[in-house]
């Protein structure tokens, strides 16, 4: 009877270990990256606001590494890529790159980016400012010159299978830079919204305060290190000019919404010059209050602040 069951029991183990096994080859050669994510208020899926916050990321990321690079890993860098363009593109870009590789490789070259704004048209495409500061010598021993540009891109995207080399499951299918400049327009505190569709401001400081009187129409997500990015997502109900205010410790920032437009901010860097300076009390009687930084500083460090 014991030989039995542990016949039986083996005879299981074996066939759970097969089909484990079976499983994980299947993920392996075939992975898929699902994305979910839930409304604590109300209980519900958001997937239509998940695909945008996948599409911002996504063309923010592609941005990053099409415009980062320097003489050591240009060729890896950009010819990484290719798995999130059309076929046509990658192909353009490959021999781009191996027209290019030799000359970049000789000199002293590094092109730094951030992405400035990024809007949705109404077509559906998207438009991107990016700021490039470019830092190059002849040869590796000569001095180094530095410039920036202000490049405008133009990209649509398309739906692909999500895979390890491009879990977002999205292409590049078209892209072009439209044109360049060494000065970059003003930026304007209105913002345009849409929605139910997220847009993230990124601050050039560590927000400590919103003051949002459209609480139950516009949602608010701050995340914050040394800065701070706010991500805004409207709903229904939001009145079609609404405001806000953010304030940092020295600084404040007011922003005027703007919903229904044809142009949709995804993502804005808010400069510093849109900030105005926060008044302070010059009476020597009341002392600033400790902050949550100073409080952290104070408890992590073990030491006395002084106001």
């Amino acid at each position: 009877m014991k030989v039995k069951v542990l016949s039986a029991l083996l005879l299981l183990t074996f066939l759970w270990a097969v089909f484990v096994s079976y499983k994980y080859w299947q993920i392996k050669n075939n992975p898929r990256v699902v994305a979910i994510t839930m409304d604590a208020a109300k209980g519900v899926l958001q997937n239509s606001q998940v695909g945008e916050m996948e599409k911002l990321t996504f063309l923010r990321q592609f941005l990053d590494r099409y415009y980062n690079y320097d003489s050591n890993n240009f060729w890896q860098s950009q010819t990484s890529l290719t798995s999130l363009m059309i076929g046509s593109l990658a192909d353009n870009r490959v021999r781009e790159v191996s027209r290019l590789r030799e000359k970049i490789q000789q000199k002293n070259l590094s092109h730094l980016s951030r992405i400035v704004t990024l809007q949705q048209q109404k077509d559906g495409s998207y438009k991107a400012t990016t700021h490039l500061q470019i830092t190059e010598a002849a040869a590796k021993n000569d001095e180094a010159t530095k410039s920036q540009l202000y490049i405008t891109t133009s990209l649509k995207l398309q739906n692909t299978e999500r895979t390890l080399e491009n879990p977002w499951g999205l292409l590049v299918s078209e892209m072009k830079i439209e044109n360049s400049a060494t000065q970059n327009l003003a930026l304007s505190p209105r913002i345009q919204v849409s929605i139910g569709a997220p847009t993230v401001l990124l601050f050039p400081c560590a927000i400590e305060n919103i003051e949002n009187p459209f609480e139950k129409n516009l949602n608010m997500k701050v995340t914050t290190l040394n800065v701070s990015e706010l991500q805004l997502t409207p709903q229904k109900g939001l009145p079609e000019q609404a405001s806000f205010t953010a304030t940092c410790r020295d600084e404040e920032y007011k922003f005027e919404l703007r919903a229904g437009g044809e142009v949709q901010d995804l993502y804005v860097s808010v400069p510093k010059e849109l900030g105005v300076l926060r008044k302070k009390d010059s009476g020597l009687s009341r002392p600033r209050k400790k902050d949550v930084y100073d409080k952290t500083i104070e408890n992590v460090l073990g030491i006395q602040l002084e106001n």
